[in-house]
């Protein structure tokens, strides 16, 4: 029962903030958006939580907004209070916090991807090839 209500939680979140990126984003940047939804669970997974979280830091942009996405629900279902960033928290974690935490980061990016690819007409890679076409 309370794994329901926690999955029922996590996808709620997902949807109100890929609903908030559709309503404040031009298009560029919400298919942007979409593909690194997409991509950035592939990011843990090959690299770990923290090196994806440095990535994110580091590319800015439509990462920062996943980043943002998964700070906030981090915070809300009370795995930290109130750091002062989330990378400095995920490497300051034990090894079976950051296992723990990372399970539950893959299965909110589930929900923000499933939730990206239905809300978000397009894909980046539409840009490129509208550019290409329009030379």
């Amino acid at each position: 029962m309370k794994q329901a209500v926690i999955e029922s939680g996590r996808a709620e979140f997902a949807l109100n903030a890929v609903k908030n990126v559709v309503a404040g984003k031009n298009e560029k940047a919400k298919k942007e958006y979409k593909s690194y939804a997409k991509k950035f669970p592939t990011l843990v997974l090959a690299n770990g939580l923290a090196a994806a979280v440095a990535f994110a830091v580091d590319k800015g942009g439509s990462y920062a907004i996943v980043y943002n996405n998964i700070s906030d629900w981090l915070i809300k279902s009370g795995y930290f209070a109130n750091p002062t960033r989330l990378e400095e928290y995920v490497c300051a974690m034990s090894s079976d916090e950051y296992r723990v935490v990372t399970n539950e980061v893959l299965a909110l990016l589930e929900w923000l991807k499933r939730f990206a690819s239905g809300l978000i007409e397009g894909d980046a890679d539409d840009l490129i090839e509208g550019d290409a076409n329009e030379g």
